[in-house]
């Protein structure tokens, strides 16, 4: 089950992007204005593929979840910030930013809550990687998440609130198809010990070596002969 997720958290990319794109080029949107992007859960003629996109590629975010606790080591903290991250997503997918305020103030809350768990769940993904440049990727990374925040955060008070949260949602699409493609190739280049908050990851890993070991054991032994 787990290695039939490993393309899920692509799916959920290309999802996203594409109700997106689709919603802001049927609405007109302006992505260089002041009104983020929840604006589009507002508009009448994109509402509906607005909240379907969100709440897609949630769904596929679980799954990829899953797929990445079987495959590789993280450290405590990282399941409860993206599944936090993850809820934030659905209410917001569900309750429109418009509306009264209390409305508009869960929409808020909910999508200040998904981006503050980008950053964490990377770090943590990071944190619980073996030494070695698999680690190093992974921390870049993150700081690379991290710093398109700050970005964010300085554009969001500059009024450019769609390119405020464009920056660190690429960011944390490009760590997703990074981490897809490294599982794809295999994670025992990982070395070194796992670090793990609730077991998990290497189940593949072992199981292919113990593939391996049980193929080596059953060749036959070939001797050669010679005529005298």
């Amino acid at each position: 089950m787990p290695r039939s997720l490993r393309f899920t958290g692509v799916a959920a990319v290309a999802t996203l992007w594409t109700s997106l794109l689709v919603a802001t080029a049927r609405s007109g949107f302006d992505l260089l204005g002041a009104e983020p992007l929840s604006y589009l859960g507002s508009d009448a003629g994109t509402a509906g593929l607005f909240s379907v996109g969100l709440l897609v590629s949630a769904l596929l975010l679980a799954g990829f979840h899953r797929f990445v606790r079987d495959q590789f080591p993280v450290a405590p903290g990282f399941s409860a910030a993206m599944l936090t991250g993850l809820a934030g997503q659905l209410i917001a997918a569900v309750v429109p930013i418009g509306g009264d305020s209390v409305v508009h103030r869960v929409h808020t809350i909910s999508a200040l809550v998904l981006g503050i768990s980008l950053p964490l769940l990377m770090w943590r993904f990071a944190a619980g990687q073996p030494q070695g440049r698999w680690r190093r990727i992974s921390y870049a990374l993150f700081w690379v998440e991290a710093a398109a925040c700050v970005v964010g955060l300085y554009l969001s008070a500059r009024m450019v609130a769609p390119v405020a949260e464009i920056l660190p949602a690429s960011a944390f699409h490009a760590w997703i198809i990074i981490v897809t493609i490294k599982a794809a190739r295999g994670t025992q280049s990982l070395g070194g010990p796992p670090c793990r908050d609730e077991g998990g990851g290497q189940r593949a890993t072992s199981d292919r070596n113990s593939a391996a070991i049980s193929v080596t054991s059953s060749r036959p032994v070939v001797t050669a002969t010679t005529r005298s």
